[in-house]
């Protein structure tokens, strides 16, 4: 599920409210549930891949970390994930 969330935001992160990127994720993949996209979420900020700040700016609350752009590089989460896994 973090892949599916990951993949949106890939493409998109121009959001006012975190509601808006959760209902577009729903409106894109008809086999996910709210509470599904929204432990993503959190996932990814503990992840540190994101950072939600409502208060930040008027258009975007949601700000990609380092972490984002490796895995970005690296082909997802899945692959950022096994990467830490094997230096721990």
């Amino acid at each position: 599920m973090e892949e599916v969330v990951f993949k949106a935001l890939l493409f998109n992160t121009k959001f006012n409210r975190i509601e808006n990127f959760i209902q577009e994720v729903l409106d894109s993949n008809n086999d996910i549930t709210y509470e599904d996209v929204k432990e993503s979420i959190l996932k990814l900020v503990l992840y540190r891949f994101i950072k939600i700040d409502n208060n930040l700016s008027p258009e975007n609350c949601i700000l990609k970390e380092a972490n984002f752009y490796e895995a970005q590089r690296l082909g997802g989460v899945n692959s950022w994930l096994e990467k830490k896994r094997a230096v721990a």
